[in-house]
């Protein structure tokens, strides 16, 4: 059978339901969403590769998600959120078409999410030879 309710939501429901809350349930209850929201947004680096690759998030933000002005911003070790990342897939502010869901589940997003922020960061300019200026 499976479960409906996980555990945090079942801690939520049982603390929602009594007629006062102490403080002490309050500050449970508030762990409780802290630690599932954490969980949701721990994702598999690895999958996210794959899934950057295929989706073809690539097409728009670089193979090394270093973006492109005409395209779209760089999101290479991103410092974003993760509920501010998920929102911008599922509701972008640009052009951007919209990853809803039914395309790319919550897992998904945040197995990609996992894999941006792994990538390391953009080099220096002054670090690339060809980028120097003459002196």
């Amino acid at each position: 059978m499976k479960q409906f309710f996980t555990t945090a939501a079942l801690a939520a429901f049982v603390l929602a339901s009594s007629p006062v809350m102490t403080q002490q349930a309050l500050a449970q209850q508030a762990l409780a969403q802290q630690g599932s929201a954490q969980q949701d947004s721990a994702g598999n680096a690895e999958h996210g590769k794959t899934l950057y690759h295929d989706v073809g998030c690539y097409q728009c933000h670089g193979l090394a998600g270093q973006g492109a002005l005409m395209t779209g911003p760089r999101v290479s070790h991103t410092e974003l959120p993760f509920d501010a990342f998920a929102n911008q897939l599922r509701h972008p502010a640009n052009q951007m078409p919209p990853y809803e869901a039914a395309a790319i589940s919550d897992r998904d997003v945040a197995d990609i999410y996992a894999y941006i922020r792994q990538m390391p960061p953009p080099p220096d300019p002054n670090s690339i030879p060809l980028l120097k200026t003459a002196q």
